[in-house]
């Protein structure tokens, strides 16, 4: 009886590891897609054009649930003013599913590489869908507020890179579709 308990107890166990390291074994996230990069609004539709979206990481989930993206995120034809030494990104996912493009960084001295100064970039906000198959990025328009309170993006006429996608109306329905939780329900245009 002794026996038929402790095996039983250890398949439990060994189950029980397995499921775990399945559920917390990083993800490892490879999106090479076309997308589209558009404005919201109807006045708008002359700026949108195909871009392609590369994201490279790994998506960590913790004990508790939390999700965080290490890697890196390139769209062709963007300018990033950040050292491309630099631009590994650490993004803690919320429940909703966005996270802060936040890049920090550093600029040197020529003459002995000692740290001159820090910054900090922020490019937008990144929202995923559970498997990380399908993304949005709400691009802050870094010259938008005139108060000098900083950077900006808005529900009516934000700027947006939606992967994968082939169209404005492709792009759009994935993005309500992902953003739900994030915008509280509130339908972009």
């Amino acid at each position: 009886m002794k026996k038929l308990v402790l095996s039983v107890i250890t398949i439990i166990l060994t189950i029980l590891a397995i499921v775990m390291f399945i559920y917390f074994y990083p993800k490892k996230v490879n999106i090479n897609a076309q997308g589209i990069k558009y404005r919201l609004g109807t006045e708008l539709l002359e700026s949108e054009k195909l871009v392609n979206v590369n994201i490279e990481g790994k998506l960590y989930k913790n004990i508790f649930g939390e999700r965080k993206f290490e890697g890196t995120i390139d769209i062709a034809g963007e300018e990033i003013p950040v050292p491309l030494d630099q631009r590994k990104l650490n993004i803690l996912i919320t429940n909703e599913g966005w996270g802060a493009i936040n890049y920090p960084y550093f600029k040197y001295r020529k003459e002995d590489n000692a740290t001159e100064s820090s910054h900090n970039y922020q490019y937008g906000s990144l929202v995923i869908n559970n498997d990380f198959t399908k993304v949005t990025i709400l691009v802050s328009d870094q010259n938008q507020l005139k108060d000098n309170s900083g950077i900006g993006w808005n529900s009516e006429s934000g700027q947006m890179i939606t992967a994968p996608a082939s169209s404005r109306i492709e792009a759009i329905s994935i993005t309500n579709e992902i953003t739900e939780k994030f915008l509280k329900g509130l339908k972009l245009k």
